[in-house]
């Protein structure tokens, strides 16, 4: 599971990019990634004991993409397990909703949540709580941050203890950074803008930046943590079963660290998958 992190996605033409800013509380933290003849995953950890879990950003063969950030670090199972199920089983929004739905109707229950997706007919959100989700629909583009929308949970989260939130940080300043992500996807049609997105900051550069930096002042907040990857997911689609897979990541802040491109073939050997895997950053 990740912890204060900013999501976007954006279907532009016959291409879609699915966006996220990694903001963690570990130092020196190194992603390690799955890719088989099904996914392409950054594998997820467990807010509170930082073990690893399920996959935090991805992909599948059939073109679906998802990615995630943290609502509240409950006991319950980190929700990174259930989004690698999501890309593992399902091909469409529609699939991932209901294998989420019924996972939680058969009383699995998992830390909250919300699940970014998009594939190069829509975009979508999955927002997980206590026992139930809510999905939320669009055509070409959609926000999240450490909040949910749909779901009636504001008042637990105002209530919630700082440790709970993780970095996630307080409401309003999750709600400042998925107002602006919002704001700037809107105009953003290029790889360019989606990295202009992700480097964005706010005048304190915490809680409330998209691109989120440590700070060691005196009474800051130990949750604060900072932007330890940020990604980028392009895919083009060449045709209904043909797609062209490539994910950008910047280790660190993105506003000063170069975003490396990988390019996923599924059609590619073992070997190859494994030399994927060892050069990412």
């Amino acid at each position: 599971m990740s912890g204060g992190c900013t999501l976007a996605a954006k279907i532009v033409g016959s291409r879609y990019f699915l966006l996220k800013n990694r903001d963690l509380v570990y130092k020196d933290f190194k992603d390690s990634v799955v890719f088989d003849d099904t996914i392409f995953g950054v594998t997820g950890i467990k807010i509170g004991t930082g073990e690893p879990a399920g996959v935090s950003i991805g992909f599948n063969k059939w073109g679906l993409s998802a990615c995630n950030s943290t609502v509240l670090a409950t006991s319950n199972k980190a929700y990174d397990m259930l989004m690698e199920r999501v890309l593992r089983e399902t091909k469409s929004l529609d699939q991932a909703h209901e294998l989420v739905n019924e996972e939680l109707q058969s009383g699995s229950r998992y830390q909250w949540g919300n699940f970014l997706l998009a594939t190069h007919k829509e975009v979508g959100a999955i927002e997980i709580g206590e026992g139930v989700c809510e999905m939320e629909r669009g055509p070409t583009m959609i926000t999240r941050a450490n909040h949910h929308l749909r779901l009636p949970t504001t008042e637990t989260l105002k209530n919630a203890s700082a440790d709970e939130r993780e970095a996630g940080g307080p409401i309003p300043m999750s709600q400042k950074r998925r107002q602006l992500a919002s704001k700037m996807l809107e105009d953003a049609t290029s790889l360019g803008d989606m990295m202009k997105i992700l480097s964005s900051h706010s005048e304190t550069r915490g809680f409330d930046s998209i691109c989120r930096h440590r700070r060691m002042a005196p009474g800051e907040s130990p949750f604060l943590g900072e932007t330890s990857y940020s990604y980028i997911v392009e895919i083009l689609m060449i045709s209904p079963s043909e797609f062209d897979f490539r994910i950008h990541a910047s280790r660190g802040n993105p506003c000063s660290n170069k975003y490396d491109e990988t390019l996923v073939d599924f059609s590619s050997s073992q070997a190859e998958r494994a030399a994927t895997v060892r050069k990412f950053p």
